[in-house]
């Protein structure tokens, strides 16, 4: 017998899975930016039943020029590719997941539901064990359930080629650098992979330059530039002069601050470099849309598996852009991140994944060419 807690946190789970239900729906007319039916392609059939895909996107929704909205473009040209139909759901925050997670279940129509990174899981967990049958994908995650195919990228590895700019850069003649050998990097919201972001940014720098000082910061959202830029204004006022966001829609303000600051600050996901090329040196790339978009195709050749899939430099899945850019790479920077990457893909060099490990793999690790 259901607990009077029990009872009301079930109570509070439908109201929100009803008002998302009346979001869905206004999401579904002609004007809004919803998946439907790709009526000028093929169509993606399971018998005669088109393929239904659902995603529960993360706090932030779409508009953040990153990780929504990757995904969004990956479900899209998926759409364009096997004529899916998919529907979507914005949380407004954490609290929201679950009842995103089970008004799709609870459906019963969609073939696979998507979810978004390790703040998810808890969600996850608890929908998955109420339907056990529905098969569901999760990106950013690596976590282990039945029926659950977790798409996770190596964070450390993602960061580390911008690390290693950073912190050659800011001991350059770049005309935005400075003499003080400090940079930061800022989070939206703090968890385990953002966590190994920063790390591998950190150990990046340090591999190249292990005296330069690495601020960190925690915006505690995904969406607030505002915050993001008053962080990152703080972190150049302190002496930085290249700052790497892994903050989502946040990050928007720290490229606000890099412009009025005359400083740089690195992208993060898909290429943001175009955003402000001229303060902008590169992105720590990672193919987001590409991971949402495997998905569905292993679904319609019915290669679909659960369980856990890593992968990271060595497999293209995570890397290192300036194109877009317009801030010229000196070239013995850019040499040394060719170099860095073929040593990282070649299993020569093996990055540290936590805070913990750092300061000894720092001691243990130094560029040589």
């Amino acid at each position: 017998m259901l607990t009077r807690r029990e009872k009301m946190k079930k109570l509070g789970l439908l109201c929100t899975a009803a008002l998302l239900t009346l979001s869905l729906a206004a999401c579904s007319g002609n004007g809004g930016k919803q998946g439907g039916t790709d009526n000028n392609g093929g169509t993606a059939n399971t018998g005669d039943k088109q393929l239904k895909v659902a995603i529960v996107l993360s706090t932030g929704g779409l508009g953040d020029k990153n990780f929504n909205d990757m995904s969004y473009d990956g479900l899209t040209q998926a759409k364009a590719d096997f004529g899916i139909d998919f529907q979507y759901v914005e949380p407004e925050s954490a609290s929201d997941f679950e009842a995103g997670y089970r008004q799709f279940a609870d459906a019963g129509v969609y073939d696979l539901i998507i979810g978004l990174a390790t703040d998810q899981n808890d969600a996850l967990t608890a929908v998955q064990a109420d339907y056990p049958d529905q098969k569901f994908s999760i990106i950013d995650s690596s976590i282990e359930l039945p029926n659950v195919s977790a798409v996770s990228t190596k964070w450390q590895e993602q960061t580390f080629l911008c690390g290693v700019y950073a912190g050659l850069g800011t001991l350059s003649e770049m005309p935005k650098a400075n003499a003080d050998n400090v940079v930061g990097v800022i989070l939206g919201m703090d968890n385990p992979n953002l966590r190994s972001g920063v790390v591998g940014f950190e150990a990046g720098v340090k591999y190249v330059n292990p005296e330069c000082e690495v601020l960190t910061a925690t915006v505690g959202s995904f969406n607030d530039s505002d915050k993001g830029k008053n962080i990152a204004m703080s972190m150049y006022n302190k002496g930085a002069d290249f700052i790497q966001h892994i903050a989502g829609a946040s990050g928007l303000g720290v490229f606000n601050a890099a412009k009025e600051a005359d400083r740089y600050a690195f992208g993060v996901g898909g290429n943001q470099n175009a955003i402000e090329p001229d303060y902008i040196p590169a992105t720590s790339i990672r193919n987001v849309n590409e991971m949402v978009y495997n998905e569905v195709k292993a679904l319609v050749e019915g290669t679909w598996t659960e369980g856990v899939k890593i992968s990271g430099l060595k497999e293209e899945a995570v890397g290192y852009s300036n194109e877009f850019s317009n801030v010229e790479v000196p070239e013995d920077i850019a040499a040394a991140i060719a170099d860095i990457k073929a040593k990282i893909q070649s299993g020569e060099l093996v990055i540290c994944e936590t805070e913990g490990e750092l300061d000894s793999w720092v001691s243990s690790n130094q560029y040589t060419k």
